[in-house]
């Protein structure tokens, strides 16, 4: 599939047609050269490119790692979304990747990924961690107690703590008083290349919840692709960059930005419009795709 972007259109005028046959732009003394020829020449390689692209790849295929993982056991813990009158969402996603420790159970745990009060189904801060060492009382409790204050291993600042930051091992919020505590399930993709709409395409690290509170999804899972045409107002570093000529910061040339993020869908959704599908879950069946 190629990409969906016309660029037959102003001030673009990219006519290329590969049934006309066309492999090279041959520039000429005395001619000035057209925007629509520069645009078209790139788009006579990005052609060769897809071609060969295709004799070696399916449509989605990993061409450099790029791994994928699904995880069964993406333990939760949802927080009030306070502490001492102060809004947990000023500061908490400075504990990703920190360790944290429960100054009840004595459980510790590294804090994978936040996700803040307005994106979950419950209403509440939730972190998702994994569990690293059980409770110093009794060596059985592998989870964090309901209504138990948390610390953290770093130091944690915000403009809503006034000239102050909450210190390493100083409490930094508190679980909900019931049911803190939860199994959930997520999809992750790490850093790599995939071909997609006939380009080698850039697919950074991320991780998908799929079920924020259970574990038990069905969903299609996939990389959703977005196409879109960027200008000098969207990114001021396509201004033109000659300092010390007349045509420095003057308007550059637009960009073709092709990117994608992990995506689920359900199991009956087939518009694959701008999805690329790489596993499905079907009742804790994980298939991926070949």
């Amino acid at each position: 599939m190629s990409q969906q972007t016309n660029l037959n259109v102003s001030p673009y005028f990219d006519d290329f047609d590969a049934n006309n046959d066309y492999y090279k732009v041959l520039f000429k003394p005395g001619y000035p050269v057209q925007a629509r020829e520069l645009t078209t020449l790139q788009s006579i390689l990005q052609n060769q490119i897809e071609k060969f692209g295709q004799h070696f790849f399916k449509e989605g295929a990993k061409v450099i790692p790029g791994n994928t993982a699904y995880n069964a056991l993406y333990y939760a813990v949802q927080l009030t979304n306070t502490y001492l009158g102060v809004p947990l969402s000023a500061y908490i996603s400075q504990v990703v990747g920190s360790k944290i420790t429960g100054q009840t159970s004595g459980v510790t745990a590294v804090v994978e990924k936040v996700l803040p009060s307005n994106e979950s189904e419950r209403g509440n801060v939730t972190l998702y961690v994994s569990y690293i060492g059980s409770s110093t009382q009794n060596n059985s409790s592998q989870q964090f107690s309901d209504g138990e204050t948390l610390t953290s291993n770093i130091a944690i600042s915000s403009g809503l703590l006034g000239n102050s930051s909450i210190n390493p091992g100083s409490p930094f919020g508190i679980t909900v008083a019931n049911n803190s505590t939860s199994v959930a399930s997520a999809f992750s993709i790490t850093q790599g290349v995939y071909f997609i709409r006939g380009q080698f395409v850039n697919v950074d690290s991320e991780t998908l919840i799929l079920d924020q509170y259970s574990n038990k999804p069905n969903y299609r899972i996939g990389l959703f692709v977005n196409e879109q045409i960027v200008n000098s107002d969207q990114d001021q570093g396509l201004n033109d960059n000659s300092q010390g000529f007349n045509n420095y910061s003057s308007p550059g040339a637009d960009r073709l930005k092709i990117s994608v993020s992990l995506f689920k869908k359900s199991l009956d959704d087939f518009n694959d419009n701008n999805f690329v599908e790489l596993a499905q879950l079907l009742r804790m069946v994980f298939f991926l795709r070949k």
